[in-house]
């Protein structure tokens, strides 16, 4: 099968599956309208829990939930800027129920039901914390064209300025200043921060599949353990009812094509599946800037694939139970920007949970997981005289395996509590970096031949164990309190150098607690303060640990010993919602970090591991850090139709210690922009449809080696509207004024600056059948 071919073939196959079997399960459906003041709520999401099922009403408000098993069901349904509503059905076999919701006027930005910030569903406006949502009216009407880009509108997340559909394959995020490989991000409660480096692949979450996106903002081991010293970002898949068809089919300039399709298929009695396969290539460009450009310079690729499946087996609401099976698919093709250049990553997963009871008599979640990765690269050294020719450097292959499981059990209105959780987890992680380095000494006689092969690897598990108790001892008073306890330890760490020999690391285990405090005042009916303090902990990932690099002018040396990094933090804010349409909210935080691992050069002398090397590097746990800073939100919905909202984030992240002789000014953490600013706008009307439109500005920041970018400012748009019943057209517009900014540069002086994303278009159809 040609690579062109293979969305038509995700298409059919999806709509083949929709037969229903020869036996059913007695069903019915659920219909109605979702309105506020007489009138419609486009976007709303209707829910229920068990089967898991979520629709969303359309410019009209309509809904309808199919293929309901009968049974009476609890209706969840929550809308940007009203109150969350809950009723229950009766469904019956072989009938149609109607409930019709009438919301009322509420938070304007945060109106959702969330499970992140306390791992236990609870409605986002009384978390004694920094929470952000995009819902999935939100989601849909966004012009991004992928995932990562989608968080862009979250000022406290901080991304590298280039799309992650450009470059490399191992992407990161940064939260308040906290530097890269020290955010947990999730899918369905599943990690997916990789084995080896803890890098992100923001294309294993296609857009089309989301249905809302929590970001909680601050350390959170107290829940998540290692690696949650800047927050978690969790994305949530949306739940599809036997019959339901989700289709988007899309193409736009630089060759741009995307097709997306996911269907709930109805399987046998209470078992039901859901199905998703996503692919998209091209929008690549020339990453170097105008006028400095080369021969080798060369418009960069991707080519994209997800496969997701998923078995879900919930035969009744008085049952109480719900237990899943599904596995995933992923593969990243793309070339970096040059002839030679190129990275790949396959990644295979399977994963499992099931819940069984309820929240008011006792909740019990479990998951499991397993995942294999491979990952092949190469890169290039450019030849002196200029970008005219390129040699190979090093090829490398990094496979890695993770697997893990959780359980938590919770109980609502428990020992004068609103909520008790106790639970525990354990990861394992495996991986190596099996590289080979080449001479790059061009032209010459030994130029490509093979200088030395390197491999570097090893284990690390981590397990943990954490306490929840949520009171409210007066109404107007919420507490959160949260400890938990974590081992992580290093295994078969080991360096294998065909030229020095075999080194094998000894074993290593430490442990870490991890304690958080919250609480939330509603000191008015429409003003509340919030402040919480935390500890938070990082161990050290394999590749920091391990992993050997040798140039002909530095060696760059393993350190199994590195100590686990940690963060003191503590915020203090507020939430006022003067008017039904206006929202004001805001945030000050400090975060101290110790014992930040970084390169740092050492005497080659000191050190056998160095060899003969001018120069040798050696991560150190030398580095404190401070990130001080505060974030600000307004909302406006003057009218039904328009939604308008704004934010605003500054943060001073510094380092505090490790400073070379003479430093008289702390330098800045890299790559941590100052001040973020977003407007969003979306007016949303049954004739006209949804438009939307976002300014974003960054401000200075600095690439990975310290060199200072220029400040820079962009519009996106995205226009979509319902052409016949159950059938959208959209046009999305990135970068609409064609800005060009910077996303790296080579030098602060006569540096060779790489671009970010130009002008992108894009045209299509959603098909969208619940």
């Amino acid at each position: 099968m040609t690579r062109r071919s293979l969305p038509s073939a995700l298409f059919v196959a999806a709509l083949a599956v929709l037969a229903p079997p020869a036996k059913a399960q007695r069903t019915g459906s659920l219909r109605g309208t979702v309105t506020a003041a007489g009138v419609a709520v486009a976007g709303a999401r209707v829910a229920i829990e068990i089967p898991p099922r979520v629709t969303i009403a359309n410019e009209t408000g309509r809904y309808a939930i199919r293929d309901v098993p009968v049974g009476h069901y609890d209706v969840l349904v929550t809308a940007l800027g009203y109150k969350p509503w809950h009723r229950g059905v009766d469904v019956a076999a072989g009938q149609s129920a109607t409930l019709n919701v009438a919301l009322e006027q509420g938070s304007l930005m945060l109106s959702s039901v969330i499970t992140t910030a306390t791992r236990v569903p609870t409605e986002a406006n009384v978390v004694a914390g920094t929470v952000n949502v995009l819902a999935t009216h939100q989601i849909v009407t966004s012009p991004a064209r992928e995932t990562q880009d989608l968080l862009r509108e979250i000022p406290g997340v901080e991304l590298p300025r280039t799309s992650s559909l450009v470059g490399g394959t191992a992407q990161i995020v940064s939260i308040r200043g906290v530097d890269e490989g020290r955010t947990v991000v999730l899918f369905d409660g599943f990690p997916i921060n990789d084995a080896w480096g803890e890098w992100i692949d923001w294309g294993r979450v296609p857009k089309g599949m989301l249905d809302r996106v929590e970001v909680v903002e601050g350390g959170t081991s107290n829940l998540y353990g290692n690696g949650a010293m800047g927050g978690v970002i969790s994305f949530f898949s949306r739940p599809l009812a036997p019959g339901a068809v989700n289709v988007t089919v899309e193409g736009g300039n630089r060759d741009i094509r995307h097709t997306f399709v996911s269907a709930g298929v109805p399987v046998y009695g209470a078992l039901t599946a859901n199905v998703s396969g996503d692919y998209q290539e091209g929008g690549g460009y020339t990453l170097i800037e105008p006028g400095r450009a080369g021969a080798i310079d060369v418009a960069s690729g991707i080519i994209q694939r997800n496969a997701y499946g998923r078995l879900t087996y919930a035969p009744r609401p008085s049952a109480q139970l719900v237990a899943f099976v599904g596995g995933h698919k992923f593969g990243d093709n793309r070339n970096t920007g040059t002839p030679l250049s190129y990275q790949t990553r396959d990644q295979g997963d399977i994963d499992l949970g099931v819940d069984y009871g309820r929240y008011a008599t006792g909740m019990l979640s479990v998951r499991a997981w397993d995942g294999r990765q491979d990952e092949h690269q190469r890169s290039t050294a450019i030849r002196a005289g200029g970008r005219v020719a390129e040699d190979s450097s090093v090829v490398a292959n990094i496979p890695s395996h993770d697997w893990g499981a959780s359980a938590m059990w919770t109980r609502s209105d428990v020992l004068h509590l609103e909520s008790f959780s106790i639970g525990g987890d354990y990861r394992h992680m495996n991986g190596n970096f099996d590289e080979v380095d080449f001479n790059t000494t061009c032209p010459g006689a030994n130029c490509g031949t093979v200088t030395r092969r390197l491999l570097s690897g090893g284990d690390q598990n981590l397990s943990g164990a954490f306490l929840q108790a949520i009171a409210a001892p007066i109404t107007a008073l919420r507490i959160e309190l949260g400890a938990r306890v974590d081992q992580w330890g290093n295994d078969n760490g080991r360096s294998v150098d065909a030229t020095s020999g075999t080194v094998n690391y000894p074993n290593r285990s430490k442990t870490a607690f991890s304690p958080r405090l919250g609480t939330r005042w509603q000191l008015l009916s429409n003003l509340s303060l919030h402040g919480d303090v935390y500890k938070a902990f990082r161990a050290p990932n394999l590749a920091e640990l391990y992993r050997k690099q040798i140039s002909t002018t530095q060696v760059t040396i393993p350190n199994p010993d590195l100590a686990a990094e940690t963060a003191l933090g503590r915020e203090a804010g507020f939430d006022w919602q003067p008017l039904n349409w206006m929202q004001l909210k805001g945030t000050w935080y400090v975060a101290d970090y110790r014992d930040f691992n970084v390169p740092t050069a050492i005497p080659p002398a000191s050190n056998p591991g160095c060899g003969t090397a001018p120069a040798c590097r050696q991560r150190l746990n030398v580095n404190r850090s401070r990130s001080e800073g505060g974030e600000a939100y307004l909302a406006l919905r003057p009218v039904p139709q328009l939604f308008l909202s704004g934010s605003l984030n500054y943060d001073d992240a510094r380092q505090q210690s490790g400073l070379p002789a003479g430093t008289t000014q702390k330098p800045h953490i890299n790559r941590v922009p100052s001040p973020k600013q977003t407007v969003r706008a979306t007016y949303s009307s049954s004739l006209l449809g949804d438009w939307t439109a976002i300014w974003r500005h960054e401000g200075h920041t600095t690439t990975l080696q310290g060199v200072w970018l220029e400040p820079f400012s962009v519009v996106d748009a995205n226009v979509q509207r319902e052409l016949v019943r159950d059938i959208y057209g959209f046009v999305s517009v990135e970068n609409i004024g064609n800005t060009q900014y910077q996303v790296n540069l080579t030098a602060a002086t006569n540096g060779i600056a790489s671009i970010g994303l130009p002008r992108t278009v894009r045209a299509g159809v959603h098909v969208l059948r619940y």
